[in-house]
């Protein structure tokens, strides 16, 4: 992934339409750069069509990882047999332990690749290998006062897949694949409560932030305070969404 298309494209499953015009309407106000490619989908999970290709799915699971709830429900439902529910549980428990030692904090993102475990799972029909783990929450649980979740979960999402990705080119590694596309889902607006308006315009600022930092690696690499001031200033006007 070169700097000038940093962004992967992005898949938004959405089963409610008051997302859809959430989204649409902070790619306006936030300003999302033209080119990020982003394809929405009003569709269930387990409902979209098999010519929606991705190479990632965002998980925004709680820190331990326990897929049984919302979306996370749906994403066992997909890839774990019928036979063995929690196959995707364990493979994921067993990723965070690895990485946190069980306990993803809040905000972060944790790449499970399930390629390692193709015996154990089912396939699936988008041609996904990949899982990001995005917990918004250490368990099931309302997170308004959480601020900034969602735009630290979006940035470290794309920071996740950077790096990914870098490392593939830079090992030309064959095992792995790169990450050039993700499905994800509106964050934190189930048991979180977030509003549409504050999920959307945070994910749309992380965006747009991190293309400017990968664009402007001088400056960001030496951010000074009252640059950095700008940034969190916008994030803090989304607050009252």
């Amino acid at each position: 992934m070169d700097n000038t298309t940093p962004i992967p494209s992005i898949h938004i499953l959405c089963m409610e339409e008051i997302y859809i015009t959430a989204w649409n309407d902070a790619a306006k106000t936030y300003k999302l750069p033209a080119s990020v490619k982003v394809s929405i989908h009003h569709d269930r999970l387990a409902e979209l069509p098999s010519h929606v290709k991705f190479d990632a799915i965002v998980s925004p699971a709680n820190s331990y990882g326990r897929m049984d709830g919302g979306f996370d429900d749906a994403l066992s439902r997909a890839f774990s047999p019928k036979q063995d529910y929690l196959a995707l549980t364990r493979i994921v428990q067993k990723r965070l332990y690895a990485e946190w030692r069980g306990y993803a904090p809040p905000g972060s993102c944790t790449m499970v690749d399930l390629g390692d475990a193709s015996e154990t799972l089912q396939g699936n029909e988008w041609g996904c290998r990949y899982l990001a783990l995005c917990p918004t929450m250490k368990v099931p649980q309302n997170v308004l006062w959480d601020r900034e979740v969602v735009y630290e979960c979006v940035w470290a999402l794309l920071t996740s897949v950077d790096k990914h990705n870098r490392k593939i080119t830079e090992e030309a590694g064959e095992q792995e694949r790169e990450i050039k596309s993700v499905l994800m889902t509106p964050l934190a607006t189930g048991y979180g409560r977030w509003s549409p308006e504050r999920w959307a315009a945070q994910a749309v600022l992380a965006i747009r932030h991190f293309m400017e930092a990968v664009e402007n690696g001088n400056k960001w690499s030496l951010m000074v305070t009252f640059k950095a001031l700008g940034h969190c200033e916008d994030l803090e006007r989304t607050y009252d969404l």
